[in-house]
């Protein structure tokens, strides 16, 4: 019987150098990033299972109860699709996002995979999700609320466990390399004058084969 093929590891290293950059000159690059970009490659490299190396270590506080996790969550799942159905967006929109007249309840696995699919959904078409109301620091939010939902499910025990999807961390990979784009072109920009650290930005740019 052949064996569960399992999808090969992301690499984060540029990621992770990215985000360093990013947070160790926040007040130059924000004016030139789409809102919500470093804050979200974050959360991505978090998914991907490398947390931000670069990221100061947070205070210690004991992981929210499943129950707050999944309230917290879904109240965040319903208001996006409210916005969604209160829009009049097209069927396949609405579908997207998992918009309906059902609401997720509270299912931790259902919630969960309501604030992933709309993650992936706002995500894959910005413009369109900004179209609906939604803005990048409402997914940066329900990014945040995702991965506490998802620390609460894992200390909740085995029963409740999980992971994050394979269609998220594909998104989250996606994401991730278009924020370091972002970020190498505008932290040339930023330093266009200071050789040293334009260079750390410059080494983030991937070479294209010839």
């Amino acid at each position: 019987m052949a064996g569960k093929k399992v999808a090969a590891p992301v690499d984060t290293s540029l990621g992770q150098k990215a985000y360093a950059l990013a947070l160790a000159h926040r007040a130059d690059l924000d004016p030139r990033l789409p809102s919500g970009t470093i804050d979200t490659l974050g959360a991505d490299l978090t998914t991907l299972g490398a947390g931000p190396a670069a990221a100061p270590p947070p205070a210690a506080t004991p992981t929210p109860s499943l129950p707050d996790a999944v309230a917290k969550a879904e109240s965040l799942v319903s208001a996006v699709h409210t916005a969604v159905l209160e829009s009049k967006a097209k069927p396949a929109v609405r579908k997207a996002y998992g918009a309906s007249s059902k609401s997720a309840g509270v299912d931790a696995k259902r919630v969960l995979a309501a604030a992933q699919k709309i993650i992936t959904a706002a995500s894959a078409d910005a413009s369109g999700a900004l179209a609906l109301g939604i803005l990048p620091a409402d997914v940066t939010a329900l990014g945040q609320a995702e991965q506490v939902l998802q620390a609460a499910l894992a200390a909740a025990g085995p029963s409740g466990k999980t992971g994050p999807s394979a269609t998220l961390k594909r998104a989250a990979a996606t994401r991730m390399h278009a924020a370091i784009a972002r970020i190498a072109g505008a932290g040339v920009l930023a330093f266009a004058q200071n050789a040293s650290i334009r260079a750390d930005f410059e080494a983030l740019r991937v070479k294209k084969k010839t």
